[in-house]
């Protein structure tokens, strides 16, 4: 007959194979994010979409399966609060998850307005590159009036994503998704070749 410890010790090893593996994390970004969670884990990043947009803060330790695509709950130690969330991603790597924090959040010091020249928009379809102090920004426009090179447009240029932007000439707002920004001349220019006529 088996010794109690040793069955034990089976049962143990066979009930760690079948349970599910969690995947706790830590929240990379949550603050200015709408519902969205970004969750540093073990084996990369991953996106929640939260019921709630306070349903963590940002460095928080998450308990729950972060890892599995679907609908969960999770856990915040800190707090003692629980929140439901449905994972979107996983196995993110981090160039990924910055590149979808950028689109999805506010900039981490809130909007950092700024002007900028248009340096160029004619014979480009809906793209505008601007000239700023922090670098050619590439707009494409979604909904406004016209822009013309020349015009002065203040904004946050400072963040890939949708934004609204105004213009001193003509005093009216433009609706527009920053493709790039921060960009040398170099590299503007070589955007501006291949998207104008």
């Amino acid at each position: 007959m088996m010794p109690m410890r040793a069955l034990f010790l089976a049962v143990a090893a066979l009930l760690a194979v079948a349970a599910p593996a969690f995947a706790d994390g830590t929240v990379l970004r949550a603050q200015g994010c709408g519902d969205k969670v970004f969750v540093n884990t073990e084996n990369g990043y991953s996106v929640l979409v939260a019921s709630a947009s306070d349903a963590a803060d940002d460095g928080d330790k998450i308990v729950g399966n972060t890892d599995q695509l679907g609908f969960s709950s999770f856990y915040l130690p800190q707090s003692g609060r629980r929140f439901s969330a449905s994972v979107d991603e996983r196995g993110l790597t981090k160039s990924e998850i910055t590149t979808r924090i950028a689109a999805n959040c506010r900039s981490a010091s809130g909007n950092r307005v700024t002007s900028g020249q248009v340096e160029r928009a004619a014979g480009c379809g809906n793209k505008i590159f601007v000239n700023t102090a922090e670098g050619y920004a590439v707009l494409e426009r979604l909904a406004g009036g016209v822009v013309t090179a020349g015009d002065t447009l203040t904004g946050d240029f400072s963040r890939a994503g949708r934004t609204i932007v105004r213009d001193h000439q003509s005093n009216s707002d433009l609706v527009v998704f920053i493709d790039d920004f921060q960009l040398p001349k170099s590299a503007a220019q070589r955007k501006i070749t291949a998207n104008c006529r």
